[in-house]
């Protein structure tokens, strides 16, 4: 989860969005989520644990909130309702990094079904071409792929596409045929 407003006043809020859950910090993250989905709902978490740490709120809040929703007794006094987000980031995919795992993945704002298999994903001086799966891809060589959430990832197969790239977060990416 990326939370840099952890410790702050952001709001903490649970979406349903076409009969899936979120739980999270209303930072923007959840917004892409709520544009895309065709059903939503919004509800403001007031609940607070009586020991909030500062920086680890997925721990402390988040996750028994999320726990409470799936095992379906999540008090009513505990959230309430609200119309929508208060930090959207909109509609459009967001042509950047959005996120690097440890592996050195690049998870990117596309979504995959908007991008053809035969273009490249160019991103500083360096393009990676598309493969199915790491096995199609040549060792060492950075490429893309769409992730278990249907969005645009860099990877390279044996080594960190974010070193070899040299990118990171908030880094821009564009579509090149």
């Amino acid at each position: 989860m990326v939370d840099p407003g952890v410790g702050t006043d952001r709001g903490a809020v649970i979406l349903q969005a076409n009969n899936k859950w979120y739980v999270g910090p209303d930072n923007g993250l959840l917004s892409v989520v709520a544009a895309r989905a065709t059903k939503t709902q919004t509800r403001r978490i007031v609940w607070r644990p009586s020991n909030l740490s500062s920086s680890f709120h997925r721990r402390d809040l988040f996750a028994p909130v999320a726990a409470r929703i799936a095992r379906g007794d999540l008090p009513i006094d505990a959230i309430e309702e609200t119309g929508e987000l208060q930090v959207r980031l909109g509609l459009d995919d967001p042509s950047e990094v959005i996120y690097t795992d440890h592996y050195g993945n690049a998870l990117t704002g596309l979504r995959a079904h908007n991008v053809p298999l035969s273009a490249a994903i160019a991103v500083r001086d360096h393009r990676a071409p598309y493969a199915r799966v790491f096995a199609e891809a040549p060792t060492g060589r950075a490429f893309w792929y769409e992730n278990s959430i249907g969005l645009v990832e860099l990877a390279a197969k044996g080594a960190s596409a974010t070193r070899l790239l040299g990118i990171g977060a908030g880094d821009r990416v564009r579509v090149v045929d």
